[in-house]
């Protein structure tokens, strides 16, 4: 279940949030990718701040959890069903799928900011926000082993990261936002699209 396979030329048709696009993003997924629990229980507080406690222990029966440690490092493919069990249950208060994905994506890595590894990382950058986008692949590989991406400035008030995903673009998108955000950014933007089934463009902006 959990050999990484190729890409297939027709999974971009694949709808956001159904069960064969989840298997497809599974399939990706080694056993030796993994995600910081910290991750995991931002989605947990997202679900039980929403939705309650009822919601929450549907989450954690989903992958066979009573409890998450923060600094743990657990499965990648245990916070992909994790992630997609919340978008579905939060997909009423938001409107879509597809919406519920971006809020928790911004709130796992308002989460990760929140911590002492996202605080050094900020400090490093020490508001500059081309510092910031410099700092994106140190960023990415210190929240999870599973991550390749290339930051480029493209002007003084802007710049583009080429990642290679295999979390939802839109997840990935709200967290680089929600980077900008913690970091008091005025004006900034993100605007991504898709270059391939696996690798994503993000273009961002700032005043």
């Amino acid at each position: 279940m959990y050999m990484e396979k190729p890409a297939t030329a027709d999974s971009s048709q694949l709808e956001l949030g159904s069960e064969e696009e989840l298997r497809w993003r599974l399939s990706l997924l080694a056993p030796t990718d993994l995600m910081r629990g910290l991750f995991l229980n931002s989605v947990v507080d997202e679900v039980r701040q929403h939705l309650g406690e009822e919601a929450v222990r549907r989450c954690l029966a989903e992958i066979g959890e009573e409890r998450i440690l923060d600094f743990f490092n657990y499965p990648h493919h245990t916070y992909m069903r994790l992630l997609y069990m919340a978008s579905r249950l939060l997909s009423e208060k938001y409107g879509s799928f597809e919406k519920a994905v971006w809020e928790l994506g911004y709130a796992a890595c308002r989460t990760f900011y929140a911590s002492a590894a996202g605080r050094v990382l900020l400090l490093m950058a020490q508001g500059d926000p081309r510092r910031l986008i410099s700092n994106v692949p140190a960023a990415m590989e210190a929240a999870s082993r599973n991550s390749e991406c290339k930051a480029t400035l493209t002007g003084p008030r802007s710049g583009v990261i080429i990642k290679h995903d295999l979390m939802p673009r839109q997840w990935i998108e709200a967290g680089f936002l929600s980077l900008f955000h913690t970091a008091n950014v005025k004006g900034a933007k993100v605007v991504s699209r898709s270059l391939g089934p696996t690798e994503n463009e993000y273009v961002i902006t700032w005043e």
